[in-house]
């Protein structure tokens, strides 16, 4: 299970909005000195980021709570995959598609670019599909104490 820490910002009927703060590994982490992915997690340090989260064991909760949050890695994994390969097989597949009918190179382009759109339309189609489940949405796991 992946977990981060968070503050309840509100209590929605959907769900409850919970602020989170992007965290670096990069103070405990032997090689940061050498390493180029330091600069660029000091960049995006600090960033707050707010998401709806369930709340399945339907603990009490109030505006500045803090909690843990977690989602399934398998969860993980699998959106990461369909995120990030659905449009990529659609620009590649229409662009060969198109090249093995004959196409000049403009059209190929064109056809490649549509199936990176139907790509992404096919992603949002998926993740709409799965909303209802909450096997993507982050869960509270319960209360931290301070």
């Amino acid at each position: 299970m992946l977990t981060e820490q968070g503050q309840v910002i509100a209590i929605e009927p959907d769900g409850v909005r919970v602020e989170t703060v992007r965290q670096s590994g990069c103070s405990s982490c032997r090689s940061k000195s050498v390493c180029g992915q330091k600069l660029l997690a000091e960049i995006g340090q600090g960033q707050r980021f707010q998401v709806l989260s369930s709340n399945p064991q339907q603990l009490i909760l109030q505006p500045g709570d803090v909690v843990e949050l977690g989602v399934e890695e398998a969860s993980f994994l699998q959106a990461s995959l369909m995120v990030y390969l659905m449009p990529l097989l659609g620009l590649v597949l229409a662009s060969m598609v198109a090249d093995a009918l004959g196409a000049v190179e403009s059209m190929v382009v064109a056809c490649g670019v549509l199936g990176l759109l139907l790509g992404f339309a096919g992603v949002r189609w998926w993740s709409r599909r799965d909303r209802q489940s909450c096997r993507f949405q982050p869960q509270i796991l319960g209360l931290k104490n301070l």
